[in-house]
């Protein structure tokens, strides 16, 4: 599944075992069942072939909800202006970047500026539906790219990252890393590449103090209550 929303006197959200960025999308997506005041529904994965067959009232409402509710026009266009990238020109690897920053996937964002707000068109738009993502990390890291990626430069806007054990974060150049026991570096042409070896919370910062942030890391597709998904395991520990 994708998610479920539960309406109830105390509603509840679940959110299946999807990628990180995915289940962002998918939260916003059952809030808005919520907010719209619809009964309990059970969203059930599908190929995108499948999901286009048959238009949804109630799912396009909370489809776009989720979408501007995460990638609103006022934050999208300053994530572009604050790098100095045109959005009407955007890149995919500059679009990867943005989606980072704001917490969503690729594709997400990539379908966003082109059918939500309509601000990427024509040529630029067709080349980021057709990118892929294995294609923009070996853009990025060549033969040291990973599985799972995400990117945080110095334009990150928010206090604290969340990321899974085992995904890869660039950061800029010389960024240093607290608590060695939870994080490797290792320097790369593009800047400081970590992987977070088991969950915790890690401080990445520049060397002048001007910069800094939190990264949060949860198991690989962790089972179990929200607040609980980045504290660090002790021996012995259930996992």
């Amino acid at each position: 599944m994708e998610g479920v929303y539960l309406r109830g006197e105390r509603p509840e959200i679940w959110l299946g075992l999807r990628p990180l960025t995915r289940r962002v999308f998918n939260c916003a997506h059952e809030l808005g069942h919520h907010v719209f005041g619809h009964g309990s529904t059970l969203d059930e994965l599908q190929e995108e072939s499948e999901a286009e067959g048959v238009f949804k009232p109630d799912e396009y409402l909370v489809n776009t909800f989720a979408a501007h509710l995460l990638m609103p026009r006022l934050a999208v266009a300053s994530a572009f202006s604050v790098r100095s990238w045109k959005v009407e020109a955007v890149t995919p690897e500059q679009c990867f970047v943005v989606a980072c920053g704001l917490g969503v996937g690729y594709e997400t964002l990539a379908n966003h500026l082109a059918y939500g707000l309509r601000l990427a068109g024509g040529s630029v738009a067709d080349q980021l539906l057709r990118t892929k993502l294995p294609a923009i990390r070996r853009g990025l890291l060549g033969a040291q790219s990973t599985d799972r990626l995400t990117v945080i430069d110095r334009h990150y806007t928010l206090q604290v990252a969340d990321t899974e054990v085992g995904t890869g974060v660039l950061l800029p150049a010389g960024t240093l890393v607290e608590d060695g026991r939870l994080a490797s570096a290792v320097d790369t042409p593009r800047g400081r590449l970590i992987q977070v070896a088991r969950p915790g919370v890690v401080r990445a910062h520049s060397p002048d103090g001007n910069w800094a942030v939190l990264i949060r890391a949860m198991p690989h597709q962790y089972v179990g209550l929200g607040w609980c998904r980045h504290l660090a395991r002790e021996e012995g520990d259930d996992e």
